[in-house]
C-alpha cells in the first residue's frame, strides 16, 4: 500500500493593483470512497457517460445532498490545536485538546487548485464551485492506473467547460453587448497516497522543490507545467487547424477572437465583414466560449488540460507550490523553493508561513518595478518525513496526515489551527522571531497598499 503523505498548508491570495479580484483557490481533503461505491457509482453512469458535460446543471440537489451529509457526525483525529487569532498571537495561552471522536481509518485525497480569471471573475468562480466535483464523477478517476486516473481528469476539465453554456446567458454581457467573454487558467494537483496527479490549462503553474543530494545547500525547481502560450508550435498548429490565428498586440502574441463587425445585424454569410481581434494571451482555459468553432465543433482555445503524474518522496520533494502568474512573472521557479527552504529554516514558530512570504515578496517586486501588480495567488505544501522531527509551524498554517484524513479545510483568510509550537528559545539560534527579520512595521505590510 502507498505510504501516505504528511505535509503543511498555506495559501495567500492579493488583489494587487487590479481594479478587480479574478483570482480563486479551492481546498478539498475528503476521503476516499469505498470501492464498494466506487463501482456502484461507475455502473450507474454506465449508460450516460457522454452527458457528462450537463451534470453541473444537478448542482442543487447534490447541494441539497452535502448538507444532508455534513450534517451528520463524521469521524476525525484527535490532535493538539491553537488557535492563532490576533489575541492569541499577543499572549501564551495554553494549547486546547479537542474533542475526541472515532477515528476513521480510510485514508483521504487532496484537491488543491489555483484558478486565475480573466474578463470577468464568472468562469473561475464557476470552476472553483464545480471543477472537483465534475472530476470525481468521471469513470476512473478511482482507479489505480495512473493513465485512467489522468484520462479522468481531461474528461473532467472538458465536462466543467461544457457546462459553462448553461450559466453563459446570466454571466454580465460584455460592454458592447455580447456574451461573457470570462474564461479562467486553472492548475490542480490531487493527491492519492503518494502519488500527486496534476491537470493545467493556461499559464498558471505547478512547481516543486527537489532536493537531490544531502549535501545540497539548495534546492532545484521542478516544473510540473508549462504555460500555454499562443506562439508554442504545438498551440499554432493547432490554433490554425481549427482555422483560428495569432496575433501580436503590444508585443504579446494573442489568439485571434474572429466575430462580425458589431454593426453587422442578421445572419452571417460570406460577404459578412469579420474583424479579427488579438484576444487571448493563452492558447487553452476554461471558459472562453467565444472561441467556438462551428465547423469543427470544437473550442479555439481548448479546455483539454496537459496531465502527468509524479510519486512524491518527502526525503527529495521538500516543496509543491502552486500560483498564478502574478507570482510566476516576479519570480522564477528555483527563487521560489529556495525561498521557502530558507523561509522555513530563519523563521521561527508563529512567524509568516511560505504561501505569504512568497507572495508579499511578489507583490514587493511589482511594486520595486513600477508596475501595477497584478492579481497573485500561492498555495504551498512543505512536504514531512513520517517520522522526522517536528515540523516549525507558522501563522495560517494546517498539517494534514493523508493517512488519517481530515474532514475540512477553513477557507482561505480565515484562521487556520495548527499543532502545538514550541515555547523554549532555540539554542542553536537558527530561528528568529518575525518581528526580529521584518520590523515592527511589518504588519501593515505597505506593499499591499495600492
Amino acid at each position: 500500500m502507498d505510504e501516505a503523505i504528511i505535509f503543511r498548508m498555506s495559501a495567500f491570495s492579493e488583489q494587487g493593483g487590479r481594479k478587480y479580484m479574478e483570482d480563486v483557490v479551492d481546498i478539498k481533503i475528503e476521503y476516499e470512497p469505498s470501492a464498494s461505491s466506487v463501482e456502484d457509482y461507475s455502473k450507474s453512469q454506465r449508460h450516460g457517460e457522454e452527458k457528462a458535460e450537463t451534470e453541473a446543471a444537478e448542482k442543487t440537489e447534490n447541494d441539497t445532498h452535502g448538507r444532508q451529509a455534513a450534517a451528520e457526525p463524521k469521524p476525525a483525529c484527535a490532535v493538539w490545536v491553537e488557535n492563532l487569532s490576533s489575541e492569541d498571537i499577543s499572549n501564551n495561552s495554553a494549547p486546547v485538546l479537542c474533542e475526541k471522536v472515532a477515528v476513521d481509518t480510510r485514508t483521504s485525497v487532496a484537491f488543491f487548485a489555483v484558478f486565475d480569471g480573466h474578463g470577468g471573475r464568472e468562469a473561475a468562480h464557476f470552476a472553483r464551485d464545480n471543477l472537483w466535483d465534475l472530476l470525481k464523477r468521471q469513470r476512473g478517476f478511482w482507479s489505480k492506473d495512473h493513465s485512467e486516473v489522468c484520462a479522468a481528469l481531461r474528461k473532467g476539465f472538458v465536462a466543467c467547460h461544457h457546462a459553462m453554456w448553461k450559466e453563459l446567458p446570466e454571466w454580465p454581457k460584455t460592454i458592447t453587448g455580447l456574451p461573457s467573454t470570462s474564461g479562467t487558467t486553472a492548475s490542480v494537483i490531487v493527491i492519492r497516497g503518494d502519488h500527486m496527479y496534476v491537470a493545467h490549462v493556461g499559464d498558471s503553474a505547478v512547481v516543486v522543490g527537489v532536493k537531490e543530494n544531502d549535501s545540497d545547500i539548495t534546492l532545484q525547481a521542478l516544473e510540473l507545467t508549462q504555460d500555454h502560450k499562443p506562439e508554442l508550435p504545438k498551440e499554432k498548429e493547432r490554433i490554425e487547424r481549427l482555422g483560428g490565428s495569432v496575433m501580436k498586440k503590444s508585443g504579446v502574441n494573442r489568439v485571434v477572437w474572429k466575430r462580425p463587425r458589431l454593426t453587422h445585424n442578421g445572419p452571417v454569410r460570406r460577404s459578412t465583414v469579420i474583424d479579427q481581434i488579438p484576444f487571448l494571451a493563452v492558447a487553452r482555459s476554461l471558459g472562453d466560449l467565444w472561441s467556438y468553432d462551428f465547423y469543427s465543433g470544437e473550442f479555439v482555445v481548448s479546455p483539454e488540460p496537459d496531465t502527468t503524474v509524479m510519486k512524491l518522496d518527502p526525503k527529495r520533494h521538500h516543496y509543491i507550490i502552486l500560483g498564478s502568474d502574478g507570482l510566476w512573472n516576479m519570480m522564477p521557479p528555483k527563487n521560489a523553493v529556495n525561498m521557502c527552504y530558507s523561509h522555513d529554516k530563519m523563521v521561527g514558530p508563529k512567524g509568516m508561513s511560505c504561501a505569504r512570504r512568497l507572495g508579499c515578496t511578489a507583490l514587493l517586486f511589482w511594486k520595486e518595478r513600477m508596475l501595477r501588480a497584478d492579481n497573485t495567488t500561492v498555495i504551498v505544501l512543505a512536504l514531512q518525513e513520517r517520522g522526522g522531527p517536528p515540523i516549525p509551524m507558522h501563522r495560517d498554517e494546517i498539517i494534514v496526515d493523508m493517512a488519517t484524513g481530515i474532514d475540512h479545510v477553513p477557507y482561505l483568510g480565515s484562521h487556520y489551527n495548527t499543532y502545538e509550537v514550541p515555547k523554549e528559545e532555540h539554542e542553536d539560534g537558527m530561528f528568529y522571531e518575525e518581528e526580529d527579520m521584518f520590523g515592527e512595521e511589518q504588519e501593515g505590510w505597505s506593499c499591499l497598499e495600492w
